[in-house]
């Protein structure tokens, strides 16, 4: 017989550990999505933009490329933070 244990501090983990699971598989399918949005917005993206958005763990940064992709007209229109543009356009 297996005994699951059932407190409301252990049922709040579990609330807690599926969120973030949610959030997680979010993000990654955001970051799936996100250049083929940009490709479809006529915005080039090279391998190691691709890399790089693949590669982020940050569901709020993924967000955020995401919202500017959507309008975007260049990869700095997407990812440029105010900031000097890195080489290779991000």
């Amino acid at each position: 017989m297996t005994y699951r244990y059932r407190s409301e501090y252990a049922e709040m983990l579990r609330a807690e550990g599926r969120a973030e699971g949610r959030a997680a598989a979010r993000a990654e399918k955001m970051a799936e999505w996100l250049p083929r949005l940009l490709d479809l917005r006529g915005v080039e993206v090279p391998d190691d933009v691709r890399e790089r958005i693949m590669s982020c763990t940050d569901t709020t940064l993924i967000e955020t490329w995401f919202d500017r992709a959507v309008h975007a007209t260049s990869l700095s229109d997407v990812f440029d933070d105010g900031g000097p543009v890195r080489p290779g356009g991000v």
